[in-house]
This record gives structure tokens, sequence and C-alpha cells, in this order.
């Protein structure tokens, strides 16, 4: 009996531990997205290809962070994505091109994992964006 409380302990203790270190966002969907660089926002209805609203979807749904920060974003070199599935607001994501970032379920900042290239996709997405305006 003790031996199964001792186990049924130390499993807890590893769930509570593997809960409490998940490093990720909570993943969404998006049908569209509007995007912006500094005080620039462009709408994206229509005119951001599927495929790369999708490719910034996953870009969100898979965002590792190392940890919070208290380095400010740079707000004149930040991207700001607002995800629009089914005409809500499903998250958004501001970040700058040192990896800083903050989503819409936070409001402290975070370091991106360095091996992530959401700002060099969103920056891309946003230039081929802001052509068709």
């Amino acid at each position: 009996m003790k031996r199964s409380l001792f186990i049924l302990s130390i499993v807890i203790i590893v769930l509570i531990i593997n809960g409490c270190s998940n490093n990720s966002v909570k993943g969404i969907k998006a049908d569209y997205v509007d995007i912006g660089l500094g005080q620039s926002l462009y709408e994206g209805y229509n005119k951001v290809e599927q495929e790369s609203v999708q490719s910034l979807v996953n870009s969100y749904n898979q965002l590792q962070y190392i940890g919070q920060t208290n380095q400010q974003l740079n707000y004149d070199k930040a991207i700001s994505i607002i995800f629009v599935y089914q005409d809500k607001i499903s998250g958004t994501l501001m970040i700058d091109d040192k990896g800083i970032f903050h989503t819409d379920d936070s409001t402290k900042n975070y370091q991106i994992a360095s091996n992530n290239d959401t700002y060099e996709q969103a920056l891309k997405i946003y230039k081929d964006l802001k052509q068709k305006y």
C-alpha cells in the first residue's frame, strides 16, 4: 500500500512539473490575417494566399519560447499579426526583429527560440501585402 502511494505521488509530481514547463502558445485557426509593421496595418482578407495564412498559423502554433524577458519590444520594427477565424479574432502576435514577442493571452514579453523564422516569414507576407495597396 505504501509503495503504491509512493509511486502515485511520483507520477503526480512528474505530471505537475511537465504541465508547468510548457513553453508554447495555445493553438489557433485562421481564415485570413491582418498584418502590420510599426504604425501601418493592412487587411489581408482576399489578399493573402491561403497557403501563406496557413504557414503563419502553423508557425504560431509551433511557437516555442525560451522564457519571459524584461526586454521591451522594438515597436518600430515589430510586426503585428491578427489572426481571424470565422470573422472573429482567434489570436494576435506582436514580434520584433530580435525575437521578443507577446500574444493576446499574455501581457508579458517572451524571447522566441532562435531557430524560429516567424518574424522573417511575417515580414515577407507584410511586404507582399503592402504592394497590393
